[in-house]
């Protein structure tokens, strides 16, 4: 039975693909040249290993072909640069100019100028070491925050509530205020260094004064200091709310704005358009009669007072007496016509 079984299986056609597969392994396989059949039409930019062609194809071209074709001689054009053996392999030296210079809307960017403490690392070969943004509170015996929301320095601070007092310290003097006021400073000294970098990154030409004043050597006046000591108070954060303000100081340095008027409902909108609309279609113009009879007296009384009418000499007043054509005299009588 087993005997009779095998030739059976042997005789089992094998699946299509399967047997398409075999026989193109078993083919042999035909390697392309290494030269084009057409023209060589290309633009190389060997620096970046690109060529572009920018002739027109025809609608019945083989897509496929010509584009076997250009990566053939774009391929050739590699080979025929100079060549040095490594132990990696074959390394080509590319051109170091490019062929093609693409136009830029902005200048390329400089390089951001060092700062101080950038400078000094660099001349004594340091490196910069990252710290680890998570520390061990040993108060709360977890991870905190190095900085930010739920540092480890808030939760330093307030248990922090007894100081020691140093030997030879005063011991009447408040050491919480002491601290906060140390902490002030480095925040001012800080602050005080950046101003100070980006003056150096500018080339030394920032006013590292109040931006608002002229230069040259032009003065500034009483108005241009006050102004300037005006813009300054009010740099801060808080616009100078918190500052320590001298003796007779004015605190309002911020004009408020005025906030524009939006009725709640509709009928108080519609009783103001309304108003607005009287007052502009008036017969006698949007004007206030007593505020135009006010202005009208106050120009009054301050008017000069006009001067009386003086005698001339010779003829009298001129007009007064006024010769027709004909040479006579017109003179107006009293009593009307008669």
């Amino acid at each position: 039975a087993a005997a009779s079984s095998a030739p059976s299986a042997a005789a089992k056609p094998a699946k299509p693909a399967k047997a398409a597969k075999e026989s193109a392994s078993e083919a042999p396989v035909s390697l392309k040249p290494a030269t084009s059949s057409r023209e060589d039409n290309l633009l190389y930019d060997l620096q970046k290993m690109a060529a572009f062609d920018i002739a027109p194809l025809h609608p019945k071209t083989n897509v496929l072909t010509y584009t076997r074709d250009s990566v053939q001689m774009l391929v050739n054009k590699m080979f025929a640069l100079p060549r040095t053996d490594s132990e990696g392999g074959t390394v080509v030296d590319l051109p170091e100019e490019g062929t093609f210079k693409l136009p830029r809307q902005k200048p390329v960017p400089k390089n951001k100028p060092k700062t101080r403490w950038q400078q000094f690392m660099e001349d004594r070969n340091m490196r910069k070491r990252k710290r680890s943004r998570l520390v061990f509170d040993e108060v709360s015996q977890d991870w905190k925050p190095r900085w930010g929301y739920k540092s480890i320095k808030n939760s330093q601070a307030s248990t922090e509530w007894v100081h020691e007092v140093r030997e030879g310290g005063d011991s009447f003097a408040d050491p919480f205020e002491r601290k906060s006021t140390e902490k002030k400073l480095l925040q001012a000294r800080q602050k005080m260094r950046e101003v100070r970098n980006k003056v150096e990154a500018a080339g030394g030409k920032m006013n590292a004064v109040v931006p608002d004043l002229s230069f040259g050597g032009q003065k500034r006046g009483a108005e241009g200091l006050k102004e300037a000591i005006k813009r300054a108070q009010v740099s801060s954060a808080s616009f100078g709310k918190f500052d320590r303000v001298a003796p007779n100081e004015a605190t309002n340095l911020q004009p408020k704005m005025r906030k524009a008027h939006h009725s709640s409902t509709p009928e108080e909108e519609k009783s103001r358009y309304l108003k607005a609309a009287t007052r502009c279609l008036n017969s006698q113009g949007p004007v206030d009669k007593e505020k135009a009879a006010k202005v009208g007296n106050r120009e009054a009384s301050e008017a000069p007072p006009v001067p009386k009418k003086v005698q001339m000499k010779g003829k009298g007043i001129p007009g007064k007496n006024r010769r027709s054509k004909q040479g006579s005299v017109n003179k107006k009588k009293k009593g009307g016509r008669r």
